[in-house]
């Protein structure tokens, strides 16, 4: 039986030069709960970028590292049925979009970003090299209206330069799983308010924020090991009804340099120093509109279940879950998927679970009371 085999070298899919550009010196590098990524690219705007999106979690770290990511920035037309990545030997054909080997795989087409492209490498030290190539080509009527336009790719890349590389070493070497949800610590610890894209979620947040005793985890995406709560630190995304709630506390926000028409809400950093890297969870929410506002109790199992099927239908965890699955499909480790389920119930079985009625008639107020009174 043969083995269907590609050859690294395509000269179609090779820059002008024949091969990828070289690297910027300048690097940015990373450290979130102990896993350490250096990022390198040869489009320093795309590294400036990084840094300021990261803000004070971008730094300068010593060697090793346990991730290493290569952004390159490539202008031109795509080829999704060809790739720039260098010969490194023979690779089997794995389906329609992906070659690899033992310690290797090459993604030409994700599906998800166009003109997006992914080499992964497992070094002999099991630290891993992860390559990123974009190809920006939009159409001139497109940088006419917004010409700075590439901040919205750069915003995008982050997912694959940073944060998907950072959750797939996170879960598959801590056992830390990400969740779609926001957090605040209270004294009796982290008050999770989970649910899919435009329930309320992060204006919760914001409401609750005002209150004296409760401090942001993070907004978005937070990490469970089954027994705490952890940050997943990124910019603070939000609109202006949430900015009207803030009133006294904005000024603990940082606003994000970001051009203006590129994104529906307004990016803020909540620097890293001020969150609680480590919190034992308190009481989870799962928030819904309907009529009549209050919070009822869910049996943990059934909350845990509704949450990881949230995580399914959310964009970006959604994404990561297809990133991660290339991962672990050329790296198979035995027990990841179930113990991935295990993890969200063993953290919800900790602690009394809610589905959160949220009515608009009844006003934010009545929403942030429903809460206090079960925490």
């Amino acid at each position: 039986m043969r083995t269907k085999t590609e050859t690294m070298h395509d000269p179609e899919s090779m820059t002008l030069s024949g091969a990828l550009p070289s690297l910027a010196e300048d690097v940015v590098d990373v450290a979130m709960h102990g896993v350490r990524l250096r990022l390198q690219s040869n489009h320093r705007p795309l590294l400036e970028y990084a840094r300021n999106h990261l803000s004070t979690l971008a730094g300068r770290l010593e060697p090793p590292f346990h991730l290493q990511v290569r952004a390159y920035w490539l202008r031109g037309q795509w080829n999704p049925d060809s790739h720039p990545f260098p010969a490194n030997g023979n690779l089997s054909i794995l389906g329609k979009r992906m070659a690899g080997q033992k310690n290797e795989l090459i993604w030409r087409n994700t599906l998800k970003m166009k003109g997006l492209q992914l080499r992964f490498s497992r070094n002999r030290d099991n630290t891993y090299t992860f390559d990123v190539v974009y190809y920006f080509n939009p159409k001139k009527e497109k940088l006419d209206r917004l010409p700075e336009y590439e901040y919205k790719k750069y915003f995008s890349l982050m997912s694959y330069m940073v944060y998907y590389p950072l959750m797939w070493y996170l879960e598959r070497e801590r056992g830390m799983v990400p969740l779609h949800a926001s957090a605040l610590q209270h004294d009796r610890g982290a008050i999770l308010i989970g649910g899919l894209g435009g329930v309320g979620k992060t204006t919760t947040c914001v409401a609750l924020m005002q209150l004296a005793g409760l401090r942001l985890i993070a907004e978005n995406i937070v990490f469970t090991d089954g027994e705490a709560i952890y940050p997943c630190y990124e910019p603070i995304r939000l609109d202006e009804d949430s900015l009207g709630m803030l009133r006294n506390s904005r000024q603990k926000l940082v606003p994000m340099a970001f051009p203006d028409g590129l994104k529906e809400k307004w990016l803020f950093h909540y620097h890293t120093a001020e969150l609680p890297q480590q919190v034992p969870p308190a009481a989870v929410f799962l928030p819904v509109f309907a009529s009549g506002h209050g919070a009822t109790a869910v049996a943990p199992e059934i909350a845990a279940e509704q949450m990881i099927n949230m995580n399914r239908l959310t964009r970006e965890l959604d994404d990561y879950e297809w990133y991660a699955a290339a991962l672990n499909m050329i790296w198979p480790q035995p027990g990841l998927a179930a113990r991935r389920a295990q993890t969200v119930a063993r953290c919800f079985s900790r602690v009394p679970c809610y589905e959160l009625i949220i009515d608009r008639r009844a006003g934010l107020q009545a929403v942030v009371e429903d809460i206090v009174q079960q925490v």
